[in-house]
């Protein structure tokens, strides 16, 4: 039996909401005021917005903030759709190189690369782990920049205590698939700031429809994705389509797993998904309601897994500072050497993981402004990466054998 890439942690009586929710879509208003409730009583004094999808809140963000030729700071290892929106609104583009515990941006190097023209940091929260916020807040301040935070993966890290996308002016999470918390596709947008949040407010108003072909589509994968969560079902269903692609097509297999980083093709279309739907509501209502109790469980997986791969040479683990209380919702690990034959080998012995070898912003075809930087450390760890699921569905027994597998293609 495998285990999928992902597991979307649902009750059995989440599910019989969310599945209930398809078949009566009425009373949807009802249903998003209290998400937003839940929201706000987490994130106190925020605006919140709700939106399609975090990559449609970093655009207007972008889009409300800078003009034409604003110099902009991202960490070399980013969100690449993200900074693929900066090009777009012809914004330029700035890279720092990360530290290489957390593989976020390295506050230390951000200073000496402010000029002028600087007028705004994204400080991205990597796989989760909380960068140094902190000091990043400090830096914008004195230099009066905009921060924007990259929660995309870090709902429910801290960092002294204090929530990611609390510290800057605005943070953003996504609530797509592969995220927790999930509505299957979405995002959330917090900002102190009223005029920004009215501005998001009134062009979602003005611009989102409803769409039923796309919303379809989207209901069909949504459903299978939630189906696929099981390794029962999901070696019934997808095993064995995954395993010939990436056998024989493993071209096809990558354009697959990597679908949603939205890098090729043209311009990002803000109008590409359509409004939530009261399931997906739903979904994040059940997740909300569940939001710790699921995290102590993957702490629990996550330092039982860190703790039993620790003496294995060609394996190492990111760390954390020890301001971070993190999430865990990845087991990311830097593979030394021959990160595809490792990779391979792990999925043709039933764990499928996904190679996290996309990351590095120098590989893709942007117009950067310090292209000859030579940010080592993104370039040496980015090619090394790997992410193994860790969700508060799997069971002991699916984390011994994940650790198994790996400790056995290791020898």
């Amino acid at each position: 039996m495998a285990l999928p890439f992902f597991s979307l942690d649902f009750k059995a009586y989440d599910l019989l909401k969310i599945f209930s929710s398809m078949l009566i879509p009425i009373n949807k208003d009802k249903v998003e005021k209290k998400y937003i409730n839940l929201l706000k009583s987490r994130f106190q004094n925020k605006n919140v917005s709700i939106l399609p999808s975090a990559r449609l809140g970093f655009y207007l963000t972008l889009k409300n903030y800078f003009k034409e030729g604003d110099e902009i700071i991202f960490s070399s290892m980013s969100f690449p759709l993200y900074v693929k929106i900066a090009k777009q609104l012809k914004l330029k583009v700035v890279l720092v190189d990360v530290d290489k515990s957390t593989l976020n941006i390295n506050h230390l190097e951000i200073e000496s690369k402010i000029t002028t023209q600087t007028k705004g940091i994204v400080a991205t929260h990597l796989f989760g782990y909380p960068c140094k916020i902190t000091e990043i807040s400090r830096i914008a301040q004195k230099y009066n920049l905009k921060l924007i935070e990259d929660c995309a993966q870090s709902f429910n890290s801290f960092y002294t205590d204090r929530e990611t996308g609390t510290f800057g002016d605005v943070g953003i999470f996504s609530t797509s698939l592969l995220k927790i918390p999930t509505t299957l596709s979405g995002g959330i947008l917090i900002t102190k700031d009223k005029q920004l949040s009215l501005e998001i407010k009134n062009w979602s108003n003005e611009n989102l429809k409803n769409n039923f072909s796309i919303n379809i589509k989207l209901l069909i994968k949504n459903v299978l994705s939630i189906l696929n969560s099981y390794p029962l079902i999901y070696s019934i269903l997808s095993d064995k389509i995954f395993s010939f692609l990436n056998k024989y097509n493993p071209r096809i297999y990558r354009k697959i797993l990597y679908s949603g980083m939205g890098v090729s093709g043209k311009n990002f279309d803000p109008l590409e998904r359509p409004t939530l739907k009261k399931y997906q509501l739903v979904s994040g209502i059940c997740q909300l309601e569940r939001c710790d109790e699921m995290n102590q469980i993957r702490r629990k997986n996550s330092l039982k897994l860190i703790d039993a791969l620790k003496n294995i040479e060609n394996i190492e683990t990111l760390s954390a500072y020890k301001e971070h209380n993190w999430n865990y919702q990845y087991h990311v690990l830097v593979i030394k050497d021959d990160l595809n034959k490792f990779s391979k080998n792990l999925f043709s012995n039933g764990v499928h993981a996904m190679d996290e070898n996309v990351w590095d912003c120098t590989k893709y075809d942007f117009d950067l402004e310090n292209n000859d930087d030579e940010l080592k450390i993104t370039k040496e760890i980015n090619p090394k990466l790997i992410r193994i699921q860790n969700n508060s569905y799997l069971k002991d027994k699916h984390i011994k054998k994940i650790i198994n597998t790996i400790k056995n293609i290791s020898r």
